[in-house]
């Protein structure tokens, strides 16, 4: 589902906020979208200034400012979906899941500075939903998917993917708010202070919990149990 579909389906639960009246408008001035400038930033160190006047515009309805948010924060979430999945088509499925709940409860956003955490939050909840859905499913642990585009050398997919496989899992095996700290540190690669401001938690839990969480995966690598 692309930005025009995903925008679409949004103003199927936005009745209010006259999306149908200015879609005509927006998919007209599509090469307008291709000008704005494509931001990707770090949770929470986002222009606020420009945030702030989207978030405004994105309330009233704003297609082309529902689409720059989307740019903004597309990147970071399908980042979060895919750690949390290890499947890059659920991972774009999710990313789609989220936004549809972003702009649908956008008018519920009072203070821009909190915008990136709410963000994270629901993607984060929306992929522990997932999670869940599919463990109850399968009456078992939620298993890694395919990665789209592997090598097609079989022998070194094979190598690969026997090198990737038991980190993965252990990851997986992690108590959640350990697995959220390590794969926002050592993976995404945020600070501490990010981290403690997304989690809603101090810089020092955070730390505790990267330690935790380290050590936990070294003793389950090292019993085998994440294999």
């Amino acid at each position: 589902m692309g930005v025009p579909e995903l925008i679409l389906a949004v103003s199927g639960e936005i009745m209010d906020n006259k999306i149908d009246d200015q879609l005509g408008e927006f998919l007209g001035a599509a090469g307008l979208m291709s000008e704005i400038k494509r931001e990707a930033p770090v949770w929470g160190t986002v222009d606020k200034a420009r945030l702030a006047d989207l978030v405004e515009r994105g309330r009233a309805g704003d297609l082309a400012a529902m689409e720059a948010i989307y740019e903004m924060f597309k990147r970071p979430v399908f980042n979060l979906q895919y750690r949390h999945t290890m499947n890059q088509a659920v991972a774009e499925d999710l990313l789609q899941d989220v936004f549809l709940r972003v702009f649908t409860h956008l008018k519920d956003v009072r203070d821009v500075a909190t915008f990136p955490g709410w963000v994270f939050r629901i993607a984060l909840n929306t992929c522990y939903s997932y999670l869940r859905q599919k463990k109850a499913q399968n009456g078992r642990a939620v298993p890694l998917g395919e990665m789209e585009g592997q090598i097609v050398d079989e022998s070194a997919e094979a190598v690969e993917r026997d090198l990737k496989a038991p980190l993965e899992r252990a990851i997986q095996a992690l108590p959640p708010g350990l697995r959220n700290v390590f794969i926002l540190h050592d993976v995404e690669g945020y600070k501490h202070e990010e981290i403690s401001r997304l989690l809603r938690c101090s810089a020092g839990t955070s730390k505790s919990q990267l330690f935790k969480a380290r050590m936990k995966l070294r003793a389950l690598l090292k019993a085998g149990k994440a294999v």
